[in-house]
């Protein structure tokens, strides 16, 4: 059992990633719901992205959702439940995988959109799936401070201070 402190800090970061990852999921499925993943000259807004994909309902990307709901629920298992040595481990194999697979270049889009764009969305850019590579680069830095978090916090018992070694007064 963790502190209250770690696992609010540790159930924070897991959700905000995979609201980031869910994000990206939807908006990938976008780009392709609008045509904006084939022809860059349609104009797309968040909002006309967003209602594209979740109505009519049929359209919902749901095995995109179900693989992140399955991410998210296999990185809380294993920062709370399984050894530290194992945890960190996979944690950080995570966050390499998810580095490799778009990270690197999620990375350059969010320093992009900081740098020059300040978060502004044209069609060009929904149809490269930007957002995708960013939602990816969120989710392996959110890894790798779960890893960093696990390395330093400590486990508390879960029956409390052992009262046979405290001497009585």
């Amino acid at each position: 059992m963790f502190s209250a402190t770690i696992q609010v800090v540790a159930f924070f970061v897991i959700g905000m990633a995979t609201l980031g990852l869910a994000l990206g999921a939807i908006l990938f499925q976008a780009a392709i719901v609008t045509q904006a993943a084939y022809d860059y000259t349609v104009s797309v807004t968040w909002w006309s992205a967003l209602a594209s994909v979740i109505w009519p309902p049929s359209r919902i990307p749901f095995h995109l959702l179900c693989g992140v709901a399955v991410l998210a629920g296999f990185t809380a298992y294993m920062f709370f439940r399984v050894p530290r040595a194992i945890s960190v481990v996979v944690l950080l194999l995570m966050a390499g995988i998810g580095y490799l697979l778009g990270g690197r270049l999620g990375g350059f889009f969010i320093w992009r959109e900081f740098a020059h764009y300040h978060f502004t969305m044209d069609a060009e850019r929904l149809g490269e799936n930007w957002f995708t590579y960013e939602s990816v680069a969120a989710w392996s830095m959110a890894t790798a401070v779960l890893a960093a978090l696990r390395m330093v916090a400590p486990k508390r018992s879960a029956d409390g201070p052992n009262y046979e070694q405290i001497p009585a007064a």
